[in-house]
């Protein structure tokens, strides 16, 4: 069955261990993306173990941006699976290649670009930080619709549905990962979520959303808020 898992949040259920980061494990008929990796290798590898997730499955890696809370998991990744396409913003690409095995292939994004055939970046956009620079999402088809991940949506989490829309010609089903709200005054999450009403079915904050932000979703989405934390499970057919 095609699903996604939330493998590494700030936030998790019992027997999972919540730790601040983001990680989602993406399984399709015929592939298996990994979508960020979390902050600590050892929290990725005990999450990993409680969903029975074998990481040599995993065939596509997906770095949405350069920061510790979204790679620091990558260094376990390549101890278990040297066999699998590394996409990362263009300008980090370089830095990312220094620490790769000759067998992983690191592939830089610009544009919006398809990994795979269900799958495409939105392209980089900028973040308005020093670094990183740059930022891209992903685009996923499933039956129930098409799903946007985001890592901490630097970009701005509106502006991002907004061109995920664009991208796909359609409203999307589900939002899911940070929104980078969790210093935001009530007044701005609440604008946010009533944005994204516009573009999306369903929404699931986590991450750096932070806990006010995830509050206010829930109370202003109703039954279009979904619950997201590391050992949550959200079938996608």
């Amino acid at each position: 069955m095609e699903n996604l898992k939330i493998l590494y949040d700030n936030r998790a259920l019992p027997d999972y261990r919540e730790d601040w980061g983001f990680a989602a494990l993406i399984e399709l008929s015929d592939e298996t993306i990994l979508f960020d990796t979390g902050a600590k290798p050892e929290v990725l590898a005990e999450n990993l173990e409680k969903f029975g997730v074998n990481i040599e499955e995993v065939d596509v890696v997906f770095i949405s941006h350069n920061h510790w809370d979204h790679v620091g998991g990558l260094p376990y990744i390549l101890k278990k699976n040297r066999d699998f396409e590394l996409f990362v913003p263009e300008p980090d690409c370089v830095e990312f290649e220094e620490n790769l095995p000759e067998s992983v292939v690191c592939v830089p994004i610009t544009t919006p670009t398809y990994i795979s055939e269900r799958a495409v970046s939105t392209g980089i956009m900028e973040t308005g930080i020093e670094k990183p620079s740059f930022e891209h999402s992903l685009i996923v088809s499933t039956a129930e619709g098409f799903v946007l991940l985001t890592g901490c949506s630097h970009p701005g989490i509106v502006e991002i549905a907004k061109k995920a829309v664009t991208i796909c010609g359609e409203e999307l089903f589900l939002i899911v990962g940070g929104f980078h709200l969790y210093r935001s005054p009530d007044e701005k999450i609440i604008e946010v979520a009533e944005e994204l009403k516009k573009f999306t079915r369903f929404v699931a904050p986590c991450h750096c959303t932070g806990e006010r932000g995830i509050e206010l979703f829930k109370e202003i989405l109703k039954d279009r808020f979904v619950e997201a934390a590391a050992g949550v499970e959200i079938p996608l057919e």
